[in-house]
């Protein structure tokens, strides 16, 4: 099958649970962020939250941005690894319900990879993360086949936590040059942009075509305070950026040109867990299909927008995905 995008990343399964600022504060994690865990430390915050109500379902930040490809329209293909246990035969039957391309459950009788959400009254998501079996992607699990007849490749920054794991994102990286395939990049966490700094600017500066990122992640590569001069030094490394800015919408430019700000569109917040990741799918869709920088962005600022009214970071039911009303509708915001 000739894919539109193929993606690869952290196939995980999210565990969300609304809980107050108290609880971040008394598990010492920054909010906002991920914080990477051992299993048995997941286990005993899983434990403090038993008696909260909480949802399961597929995540994964490039996982949601391929699955909001093909909610628009598009064939998609995401490779990243699950065990053969409850949470993996989930991960793959939600995949297939979706009509994305996944490999599928492995041998592994136990071991996909979790990340508990947690979700404070004021919309943020603050994530607990085992990455579990995800951790073992490997270049051996990258086929060079699955870009045949392909138009993109999406790689997520969560893979520079592991050797293997970088080095099986390379390895795309490598066959989508080879193939003339344009290759699409997230930073996706803060702290993978301010702990592997240097790898990922090397890695931008020869691999990326197309960068996505939000305010803090990209000032956080640029170090640079100003989300002006940080997107300006991005576009050194990428020539097309898109920095999202929250409410106040998002950035996107490609050089030479200055950047045009897209406003964002009004949404009543619930849970940011995949704001950027179906932003960047929107934009994505709107490239693949020849529309400008300008309505691309437009169309990731609507999916965005879509995500947060609800719990989980995939599209909605109710989402509608006409581009032309999309667009027009874009219009008449004030």
């Amino acid at each position: 099958m000739n894919y539109d995008v193929i993606g690869i990343g952290n196939a995980l399964v999210d565990i969300q649970v609304q809980v107050g600022d108290d609880f971040i504060e008394q598990m010492s994690l920054a909010k906002g962020e991920m914080t990477l865990v051992a299993a048995g430390e997941q286990a005993k915050i899983l434990d403090k939250l038993s008696q909260l109500s909480h949802k399961v379902s597929s995540g994964g930040s490039a996982a949601n941005t391929i699955h909001g490809i093909g909610v628009l329209g598009g064939k998609t293909y995401y490779l990243g690894r699950v065990a053969n246990d409850r949470y993996g035969r989930h991960y793959t039957e939600d995949m297939k319900a979706c009509s994305v391309g996944f490999p599928g459950c492995g041998a592994e009788t136990s071991g996909t990879g979790t990340s508990v959400v947690l979700i404070t009254p004021d919309s943020q998501r603050t994530m607990v993360t085992h990455l579990g079996i995800s951790a073992l992607l490997h270049p051996d699990n990258v086929d060079e086949t699955l870009l045949r007849g392909a138009k993109m490749v999406y790689i997520e920054g969560y893979l520079w936590t592991e050797d293997e794991t970088r080095a099986a994102a390379q390895k795309m990286a490598d066959y989508a040059r080879k193939a003339g395939l344009p290759v699409a990049f997230t930073l996706s966490d803060v702290f993978i942009a301010t702990g592997f700094k240097e790898s990922l600017i090397d890695f931008i500066r020869w691999n990326a075509d197309i960068l996505f990122c939000n305010e803090a992640e990209g000032q956080a590569l640029a170090g640079a305070s100003d989300s002006s001069f940080a997107f300006v030094e991005l576009q050194s490394m990428a020539n097309t950026v898109f920095m999202t800015l929250g409410s106040q919408g998002a950035l996107v430019g490609t050089q030479p040109e200055d950047p045009i700000r897209v406003k964002a569109f009004p949404a009543k917040a619930v849970d940011t867990t995949g704001a950027g990741d179906l932003f960047a799918a929107g934009a994505l869709y709107g490239l693949l299909r020849k529309h400008s920088l300008q309505e691309s962005a437009i169309l990731g600022s609507y999916c965005a927008g879509q995500v947060v009214t609800h719990l989980g970071a995939r599209m909605p039911v109710h989402s509608h995905t006409d581009i032309r009303k999309i667009l027009s509708h874009y219009k008449e915001l004030d």
